[in-house]
């Protein structure tokens, strides 16, 4: 399997557009995915064997990094490639000479909270009815997790 990375840029959007959709059951707007591949915004899409197969996006401000999107594409899941891409995405956040890096995910997320703790993020705090619920009128809580660098 060759995993390839490479910058995420306006250019490239129609990769992380069709990835924001295939992933999540409630993808941001064509418009805020595009806002976050410039400006104070990076990150990387993943390709395996030359295919769009994930990507990350962070926010920077200063020495802080927040983490404000990643994603693996449903047919790529279950292989370690969730782990490998934050892995290689905190690599760059210290190349940059970041502190820390902050995130928030759906309560209801056990996986992805899982693949958090198991790349050292700490839970901070809860952040009640941050999220529109997946399915249904009501609000999913966030949990806010962080990780020195």
């Amino acid at each position: 399997m060759d995993l390839t990375f490479v910058a995420a840029s306006p250019q490239r959007f129609d990769r992380f557009w069709a990835l924001e959709q295939a992933c999540h059951p409630l993808p941001w707007s064509e418009s805020n995915l595009y806002s976050c591949l410039m400006g104070n915004y990076w990150g990387e899409l993943l390709l395996v064997d030359g295919k769009a197969a994930g990507f990350y996006l962070f926010q920077q401000v200063l020495d802080e990094a927040t983490l404000v999107n990643i994603c693996i594409h449903p047919q790529q899941q279950g292989k370690g490639l969730g782990q490998r891409l934050l892995q290689h995405a905190l690599e760059q956040a210290k190349a940059r000479d970041l502190a820390i890096c902050f995130l928030e995910v759906r309560a209801g997320n056990a996986p992805a909270i899982a693949l958090y703790q198991r790349c050292g993020f700490n839970q901070d705090a809860i952040r009640k009815g941050y999220y529109p619920a997946i399915k249904g009128d009501g609000r999913e809580d966030a949990v806010l997790m962080s990780k020195s660098l």
